[in-house]
């Protein structure tokens, strides 16, 4: 019966790769893929907040919109129920449309993650920001653990609904 399981989610597991290998054709704020749609539905820029001085007044600023996602390579290993994933792509923040100061920044960033097919656990995860740009590019390695947090947030949501069905 666990061979069994474990072959089930193991076919869950190829067709959201084949989901999510499939051409982003995304739009901003418009994710095409369930890797991407993933990392959306975390809001990784939402606990996002600076403190900025405009025309002389400290003012604290959100860089709290997601701009885009967009995922350049994904790489899975599956040996027995143990899974790897890794992957490289982009995750873009701006401040809301109403902010008194406008920018955004877009990080690069490496994400590895390993979980355990049969009982759906991950078991490790690593996300490394390789180059941040944009007018608060230099926050995004203060904020780290923070974008961190919610990309690692989202990806276990979505490895649990995928266990779920």
């Amino acid at each position: 019966m666990a061979g069994r399981n474990g072959w089930h989610h193991l076919r869950r597991m190829a067709l959201s790769v084949i989901i999510a290998a499939t051409p982003s054709l995304s739009s901003p704020a418009s994710a095409a893929n369930v890797l991407e749609r993933a990392i959306e539905a975390a809001q990784p820029c939402k606990p996002l907040k600076v403190r900025q001085a405009v025309l002389g007044v400290k003012v604290e600023l959100g860089i709290d919109k997601l701009d885009f996602v967009k995922i350049d390579t994904i790489e899975i290993k599956v040996d027995g129920d143990l899974a790897e994933a890794s992957a490289l792509g982009t995750l873009a923040c701006k401040t809301s449309d109403d902010a008194p100061l406008k920018g955004g920044f877009s990080a690069k960033a490496r994400i590895h993650l390993q979980a355990n097919l049969a009982t759906c656990i991950m078991n490790a995860s690593s996300i490394d920001i390789i180059e941040a740009k944009g007018e608060f590019g230099d926050v995004v390695t203060t904020f780290e653990p923070e974008i961190s947090a919610a990309l690692r947030k989202g990806v276990e949501k979505a490895l649990k609904k995928l266990c779920a069905s």
